[in-house]
């Protein structure tokens, strides 16, 4: 096994609401490992969505430690963790996060900018990464033009141009049909297979889990199972 690129050692969270205290994420110890897609699966209100958020700097966990790539992550003031989180990590979410008024090509081209890589340079990595996801033919076209698997898709890419070592999606297929849902997994599968890149999701979609290489199974906050693809698949299949 290869050396984590991610790992939380006793990280909690909870959020209170008046007199009462949701006990959302209790003590979770996780390593995620390179070149493998993951996936966080469970019920609603199971707490993937919020563990996700504290492994990829989005939300800061009550107690215990991330590190990522050898860094601690909640060591880091807020600009110097906008800045790792652009220059390390890719996001996919639910709901695409398109900019309405822009191309594909330049939906894809944005983070690129905030890299201060700008000009032809950057429309060329923008138009690779649209080839990778198969978008090369709609890459002049705004995202109310598009198909929700297209949108998607153009999501990835925008993750993906950064060529980051950690890609997170929350929930990429939720809002897809099965053949786009289809589609987006198995992209995701490659960017982690081809690539190198720890990929790691969260979904309550079954029908995605046997394409990952790891399953985590979280129920109130606590892992519950936590199988590799042999265990999965064959789950699958049965």
């Amino acid at each position: 096994m290869s050396t984590p690129t991610l790992s939380s050692r006793g990280i909690a969270k909870s959020f209170t609401s008046g007199s009462i205290v949701q006990h959302v994420i209790k003590d979770s110890w996780l390593d995620i490992f390179p070149g493998e897609l993951t996936l966080i699966v469970g019920p609603s209100g199971s707490g993937k969505s919020t563990m996700l958020s504290m492994l990829s700097g989005l939300l800061r966990p009550d107690k215990g430690r991330v590190c990522v790539l050898g860094q601690e992550l909640w060591a880091l003031d807020e600009r110097r963790l906008d800045r790792f989180r652009l220059e390390h990590c890719g996001f996919v979410f639910q709901g695409f996060n398109l900019f309405g008024a822009l191309s594909a090509l330049e939906n894809v081209i944005l983070p690129l900018q905030y890299l201060g890589l700008k000009g032809g340079l950057a429309r060329e990595r923008a138009q690779r990464a649209l080839d990778e996801v198969g978008l090369r033919e709609r890459s002049h076209l705004r995202p109310a033009e598009l198909s929700g698997g297209e949108k998607q898709r153009v999501a990835i890419a925008r993750a993906l141009v950064k060529q980051p070592e950690l890609v997170f999606a929350d929930e990429p297929t939720s809002a897809l049909d099965k053949t786009n849902g289809q589609i987006v997994i198995d992209i995701l599968k490659r960017i982690a297979s081809d690539h190198g890149a720890t990929v790691l999701g969260v979904t309550h979609d079954p029908r995605l889990l046997s394409h990952a290489d790891r399953v985590i199974h979280l129920e109130d906050g606590l892992v519950t199972r936590d199988e590799r693809n042999d265990a999965v698949r064959a789950a699958a299949e049965g």
